[in-house]
């Protein structure tokens, strides 16, 4: 999150903030749509209780870090990507706990999220980074642009070595999840999230991405503090692993299809 926000503009990530109509349409598809269909789906299909809880608690887990990076394309660049990523971001504050509380009432799964607990994670590894950067990047441009390449490859770094020892440790038990319906259902829902994302954010393209990305891509640690505070069953957090990998698949296919898009709209482009 740091180096995001040592290449963001500080106007541009206001400019963002106030775009109302863009972040209603994002929290449509990000809050509203993927928990929708990830209900449905494990209601629907023979998916095993803790698993289907740890489904749906990763289905109302928005915004993972990683997300600005993949919602920058074309003209929606860092900054506008960080705008809205910063303002979704505060809505889950409130949204999240409140549809803990309303899922809890279906499943049911007796769970809870304090609003406090959930503002100090987003604070902490959301908010404090960004504004760091962006303060270095204001009053020390010159070391913003090396120091955020330095934060990245840290960041993602981080973020391959925690897969890859997630994967050593409990890829066998992930993988034993699947052949109940959980793996049809977290590409049902994010598939819904893919598709509304990206028709709300018509007819511009970078708008349609990011809100597809924003929808398809959840929070591994917010959904991570809902399961540390109210399930001791581990199927719950393994089923949270695995939405991640199976939604890192489908966006992989998305992103593949844009690319496609992209390629087979530049040679008419050209004669122009």
């Amino acid at each position: 999150m740091a180096s995001f926000g040592l290449k963001t503009r500080a106007g541009e990530v206001l400019a963002a903030l106030r775009d109302t109509s863009l972040i209603l349409r994002g929290v449509l598809a990000v809050n509203v749509v993927v928990p929708a269909v990830a209900v449905v789906a494990c209601l629907l299909l023979p998916i095993d209780h803790s698993v289907r809880i740890g489904i749906v608690i990763m289905a109302i887990s928005p915004l993972a870090p990683v997300l600005p990076a993949k919602m920058s394309r074309g003209e929606f660049d860092t900054s506008r990507a960080v705008g809205l990523y910063v303002a979704l971001i505060l809505v889950a504050v409130v949204l999240v706990p409140l549809t803990v509380a309303l899922l809890s009432a279906i499943f049911p799964a007796n769970a809870s999220l304090e609003v406090t607990a959930l503002a100090k994670l987003v604070g902490l590894t959301v908010l404090l980074p960004i504004l760091v950067g962006l303060a270095i990047g204001t009053w020390a441009p010159g070391l913003a642009r090396p120091l955020g390449r330095v934060a990245a490859i840290l960041g993602f770094g981080g973020i391959v070595v925690l897969v890859l020892l997630v994967l050593y440790a409990q890829g066998k038990a992930i993988i034993g999840l699947i052949g109940d319906g959980s793996v049809l259902a977290i590409v049902l829902a994010v598939t819904a999230g893919i598709v509304a994302g990206h028709l709300l954010g018509r007819p511009d393209p970078g708008r349609s991405n990011a809100l597809a990305m924003a929808a398809a891509v959840r929070h591994p640690g917010i959904a991570a503090l809902v399961v540390r505070e109210n399930f001791t069953d581990r199927r719950v957090m393994l089923a949270v692993a695995l939405f991640l990998f199976t939604s890192v698949f489908v966006t992989l296919i998305y992103e593949f299809w844009l690319r496609r898009q992209d390629a087979k709209a530049t040679p008419a482009a050209a004669p122009a």
